[in-house]
């Protein structure tokens, strides 16, 4: 039998870009405080300075990472804070929007539940839930913007 060499690696450093979302993750990863503040402003700036031919964030980039975003501080629920990471977040006495009233805890305790609802409708794993799906994405997006203002 004929020997073989090694595998060629797919998906290594000189084969196709990083996707948005593993931007994201890495960024976290590297600077878990910013998963647990309300802002996404820094990160935005981070990505401006990451891509020098962009002049501003596109909404698609925006909305990669609110469901980034909002993956991850699921997770931390379920496992608990990472080492390093400020409870900032927390230590303020639910805190109102600036315009609408809301508090930022209602506005959390929302976002949880449409991520249950969320999780519930893919476990059906229906085709005619499909744009439900959607929707409850871009709900779930838009209630994480409201956060971040």
């Amino acid at each position: 039998m004929a020997k073989r060499g090694p595998k060629p690696k797919v998906g290594g450093k000189n084969s196709e870009p990083e996707s948005i979302g593993g931007y994201f993750r890495k960024v976290f990863k590297e600077n878990p405080k910013l998963l647990v503040t309300r802002s996404n402003e820094e990160v935005l700036r981070r990505w401006l300075a990451d891509h020098p031919g962009e002049r501003e964030v596109p909404n698609r980039i925006k909305q990669n990472l609110a469901n980034v975003k909002s993956v991850l501080r699921k997770k931390l629920r379920k496992r608990g804070r990472p080492k390093g990471s400020v409870n900032a977040a927390r230590t303020t006495p639910a805190a109102t929007t600036a315009a609408t009233g809301v508090t930022t805890k209602s506005l959390e305790a929302l976002e949880i539940r449409i991520d249950d609802v969320l999780g519930f409708a893919r476990d059906i794993e229906a085709e005619e839930l499909a744009n439900v799906v959607s929707l409850l994405r871009r709900a779930r997006n838009e209630v994480v913007w409201k956060l971040g203002q």
